[in-house]
């Protein structure tokens, strides 16, 4: 999509964001100074990001389906804007509103998430990972709500680039973006729970059971944990959509897991191990100060045994010789063990998103087993 970006004419904390938008591994972008700026310059391009507008222009604006993006302080909700970005928005009794009664919360987006950020300003992306392992073209909407400008462009984005599979994240909390996907034919795949913790301090070295140790994987090790990475993650999305084969869903989860060992995707995995045999695994990307969990895992053999725990435990002890602060990770709804594991060691749930799939017609054959 074509973007432009009004470069505001003071100075501000909000001002400072929208100027570092020329840092941003950005395409199709374009920067205007705001005393520039009309109505037969913006009409040229898909998404306009700004700091201040005129109402007059936005509801020119807005008749064309352009997307509209502010990032400034959040005061009252504007039908006319579809993004607002408030990264300083804090939530009270007062603000704290039901978005079906015509108010909703700003984006409170980590502008330090350079990822999340070109995904939500880029509106949608062709995912070229995805797209080459899948064997299918595959874009994501980048922004957690929809509107019907946002609709309309995607549209046109799916047509020109010959889409095959979009994928949507939904803010549990955005009615109407719910029913704006399903309106548009998306189909619900999974709940989407985010729980987070800091990274208690330890000084001594974490106690083993007996039998048990614990260490970085090798590659050497892969031969062992390959099973139980390609017989887990059942609740996962994938395995909720029929036009993803069975056996791919398990290649792409056994992939993850050996380019985690060899740190090419996340950036380590740790063992535990019972009578010296790899009996479960965790992997780790870590973007100082926080780390993020990928994959974790324990051999059904040995569940419900407080493997899971010890596992956990051992990764705050490394994540704190790191000097990680924080550690978050991500599971489906539906998966209660998993939610249960984390809550037992102090994890708290942040977020709930909603995964959304969509297949164009004519393009739903099935993904067959490569």
């Amino acid at each position: 999509m074509k973007k432009l970006v009004i470069l505001p004419s003071k100075s501000s904390k909000y001002s400072e964001i929208i100027n570092s938008i020329k840092n941003l591994p950005l395409k199709k972008v374009n920067f205007m100074d705001e005393k520039s700026i009309n109505l037969t310059k913006v009409k040229k391009f898909d998404v306009v990001i700004f700091e201040k507008i005129s109402e007059r222009l936005l509801k020119q604006i807005n008749k064309l389906k352009i997307v509209t993006i502010k990032i400034n302080k959040h005061i009252r909700y504007n039908k006319l804007i579809d993004i607002s970005i408030d990264p300083y928005f804090k939530i009270t009794m007062k603000n704290n509103t039901n978005p079906t009664k015509g108010n909703f919360r700003p984006i409170q987006l980590d502008i330090s998430n350079t990822n999340d950020f070109v995904y939500l300003l880029n509106i949608i992306t062709i995912m070229d990972w995805d797209s080459k392992f899948w064997k299918k073209k595959i874009c994501f909407i980048g922004p957690k709500r929809l509107t019907e400008s946002i609709i309309f462009r995607c549209k046109k984005f799916i047509r020109k680039n010959k889409i095959e599979m979009i994928q949507f994240l939904s803010n549990c909390h955005e009615s109407e973006s719910v029913k704006i996907a399903e309106k548009n034919n998306f189909g619900f795949k999974d709940i989407r729970i985010t729980l987070e913790k800091k990274v208690d301090k330890i000084d001594k070295n974490i106690k083993f059971t007996k039998n048990i140790s614990l260490r970085k994987a090798k590659l050497a090790d892969f031969k062992f944990i390959k099973p139980i990475a390609r017989d887990s993650y059942l609740d996962s999305r994938y395995y909720f959509d029929e036009f993803f084969s069975v056996n791919r869903v398990k290649n792409f989860y056994e992939g993850w897991l050996k380019k985690a060992i060899l740190g090419t995707f996340d950036d380590l995995c740790l063992l535990i191990c019972y009578k010296n045999k790899p009996v479960g695994f965790c992997t780790i990307k870590i973007r100082t100060p926080n780390a993020i969990i990928g994959l974790f895992s324990i051999s059904s053999k040995h569940q419900g045994k407080g493997f899971s725990k010890i596992l956990l435990k051992y990764l705050n002890y490394e994540m704190n010789k790191k000097n990680i602060k924080n550690i978050t990770v991500v599971t489906q709804g539906r998966n209660y063990s998993a939610l249960k594991a984390y809550q037992n060691v102090n994890f708290k749930i942040t977020r709930t998103e909603l995964w959304y799939h969509k297949w164009i017609a004519g393009n739903k054959k099935k993904l067959v087993n490569y």
